[in-house]
């Protein structure tokens, strides 16, 4: 009998064809000073080359080549001479590695091309979560102009996932084209996004494994054979190799829109996941998951679901709290709020938890899981039908197949009275149902004890409102002044609070003063600062000057002075992707404004109401006058996180009509 070990090589040709020589940078791409077909691009990539190859020794193992070169134009792009490169480590050793680092700065100095070298001083590790890092690297002497180049090469144990694979950037890009080689013993399916189509051509070739393997010379009986007659001896045989090229050129920039979730979720990309494996003289072995799957093994895992079981290091601090409460909400509460009191953030991600939450306790700090593991653990205690979350956040972005790694967080959930209660305790100024923006992504993965798992939607459906009331006494030297009672709820004040904690009070009239262009404000007065489950409130007086104008015996000025909506957020004709609003949202202004004496109203714009179709926005503005008073309301609601992208069109004219109706002026004329 003979068995298949030790090491196996794959014999390929090149890759790439040389369209593009590394290192041969041409004048007329150093000198170039502007896009060619965007002149408002701040930098360019020039080509991008990828690869992804298969290697057998005693086991799989892909190794993962990039090559790239980046024209800068402009200060804005500097960005892009720092390459991130996500690297994974499954511990035990078992990690990736980064190789082959080779790269440069072309720069024009005297009519010459000057060639600068990546220095050691310049890479760097960061990281993200215990599991995760970046190999960092900044290329040196990055000038308006200047022509970068670098090529990486990744070698990894953790063939199950692919790396992505991105053709398009927020910069335009010339050619780009990534090269997959999969052996017939493998196959992978792929995953891709975007909105540009991709060339693809496929082809496929025979090719020679060199085989180590254990051969018996002697066999005994039984056919166990003798351990003393085993010899090693090599031979061949002959695979199908597949090659894949997806290839595309001149794709324009991906540009920032307002109210997208996270951009990168529609750069096209392409992305590969293991589905089966069949080497020779062996079964076929599946690996494709379900999300049920994926919950399940997270939460089996030692440092997920048994972190959850532990209790005994809290008791004798929760019992005495839980003994108050006279109802299952009380509890929570209770719960929830001694959480956030006793642990903080360290600013770690993870579903996993890394020194567990018994230490997290003690020390009172922990990442993501040891503190909302530990938050879930105590609400079953509690008694309460508590559960974890598995969430990708806003930045981890959107996971299109079944993958431990497309989740980089977790939450925790009570279900009471046929409604689930959503709770993130890493923050202070979160609430029940009121989570922090960068976890409102979409959908999480709710998994019970008895390892089952449904999907659960994690976009609010309650207002969050702003309100603002304002008293307004203008003069006649076109300055403003009053006082202004602003109240936050929901999310609103969960941002507000955010945003101001820890800020001194010039800070915070600084910010104020900043955000609605205001000469000077003062005695600011703050209710609910930390009382979070109460709105968030501000009181200040305020002076503006240059508020209106006056002209010869008339007076000029928009009646929502510094709270106007100035300006459509929507300019784009169409719109390919969702309007994430994050959550649904009310602003509410009331003004009383007192008209400078010796004049009266000529002329002051009608009441109106505007609406979204389905009821999913609704505008209205409603005006009254006196002889020397100005009353006016105007509430603006979206009333659902995230619309569709086919509402664009009415989105777009909806918010045209309120900056129209929001910069109309009333005229004052001497009486």
């Amino acid at each position: 009998m003979k068995q298949l070990s030790l090491f196996v090589l794959l014999f390929s040709s090149s890759l790439f064809a040389q369209d593009f020589s590394f290192g041969k940078v041409s004048d007329s791409e150093v000198k170039q000073q502007l896009h060619p077909l965007d002149s408002s691009a701040i930098a360019a990539v020039l080509y991008k080359k990828g690869s992804t190859k298969m290697i057998y020794e005693e086991k799989w193992y892909y190794v993962h080549e990039i090559e790239s070169r980046v024209k800068i134009y402009k200060k804005e792009g500097f960005d892009y001479a720092t390459v991130k490169i996500p690297m994974y480590d499954g511990g035990g050793g078992n990690k990736e590695k980064i190789s082959n680092i080779k790269a440069f700065t072309y720069n024009l100095e005297n009519g010459k091309i000057n060639r600068e070298k990546l220095k050691s001083d310049g890479q760097f590790e960061e990281e993200i979560t215990e599991n995760w890092r970046y190999y960092k690297f900044t290329l040196p002497n990055v000038k308006e102009g200047s022509v970068i180049e670098f090529t990486y090469r990744v070698t990894s144990p953790f063939i199950n996932s692919l790396p992505e694979f991105t053709f398009q950037e927020k910069i335009p890009v010339a050619n780009v084209e990534y090269t997959i080689e999969i052996p017939e013993y493998l196959n992978y399916r792929a995953y891709s996004k975007g909105f540009f189509p991709l060339k693809q051509t496929k082809t496929s070739r025979r090719e020679k494994l060199l085989i180590s393997y254990r051969a018996d010379t002697d066999p005994q009986v039984g056919g166990l054979g003798n351990i003393n007659s085993l010899r090693t001896e090599r031979g061949q045989i002959e695979f199908n190799l597949e090659t894949t090229v997806y290839s595309v050129t001149q794709l324009p920039k991906l540009v920032e829109e307002e109210y997208v979730n996270n951009m990168d979720n529609y750069l096209n990309s392409i992305k590969h996941e293991l589905e089966w494996t069949k080497m020779p003289g062996s079964s076929l072995e599946t690996y494709t998951h379900s999300w049920d799957d994926v919950a399940k093994s997270i939460y089996k895992h030692s440092r997920f679901g048994n972190e959850i079981d532990t209790r005994e290091y809290f008791e004798q601090d929760l019992d005495p709290l839980l003994k108050t409460a006279q109802n299952s909400f009380e509890k929570i509460k209770i719960v929830f709020d001694f959480v956030k009191q006793k642990v903080k953030w360290n600013e770690k991600y993870g579903v996993l938890v890394k020194d567990g939450v018994k230490k997290a306790y003690s020390q009172r700090t922990g990442n993501v899981a040891e503190i909302n593991l530990m938050l879930t653990g105590m609400l079953r205690y509690a008694g309460l039908n508590a559960n974890p979350i598995l969430v990708s956040t806003r930045a981890n972005g959107i996971a299109y197949f079944p993958t431990r790694e497309g989740f980089n967080y977790v939450i925790a959930a009570v279900e009471l009275n046929n409604e689930l209660i959503l709770l993130d305790a890493t923050n202070e100024f979160t609430e029940p149902n009121i989570l922090t923006e960068k976890t409102l992504n979409w959908v999480g993965r709710l998994i019970r004890s008895d390892f089952s798992s449904v999907e659960v939607d994690l976009m609010p459906k309650i207002l969050s409102k702003r309100v603002f009331d304002l008293n307004i006494k203008m003069d006649l030297q076109g300055t403003i002044n009053g006082r202004c009672r602003n109240s936050y709820t929901n999310h609103e004040a969960l941002n507000y609070r955010n945003n101001f904690a820890g800020k001194s009070d010039k800070a915070y009239e600084e910010i104020i003063e900043n955000n609605y262009s205001l000469m000077e404000i003062s005695d600011i007065d703050i209710t609910n600062r930390k009382e979070t489950d109460k709105p968030y409130i501000e009181n200040f007086n305020f002076n503006k000057t240059s508020s209106f104008d006056a002209l010869g015996d008339r007076i000029y000025f928009q009646p929502l002075f510094f709270m106007a909506t100035t300006k459509n957020p929507f300019k784009a004709e169409e719109r390919e992707f969702p309007i994430d609003f994050s959550f649904p949202r009310s602003k509410i202004v009331r003004l009383q404004i007192e008209i400078p004496e010796g004049y009266k109203i000529e002329s002051a714009p009608e009441s109106a109401t505007y609406k979204l179709p389905d009821d999913l926005g609704e505008f209205t503005y409603l005006i009254s006058t006196t002889e020397n008073t100005i009353n006016l309301r105007v509430i603006s609601e979206i009333k659902a996180s995230i619309l569709p992208a086919g509402y664009y069109s009415a989105l777009k004219e909806y918010y045209k009509l309120v900056v129209e109706k929001e910069t109309e002026k009333i005229v004052l004329v001497k009486s």
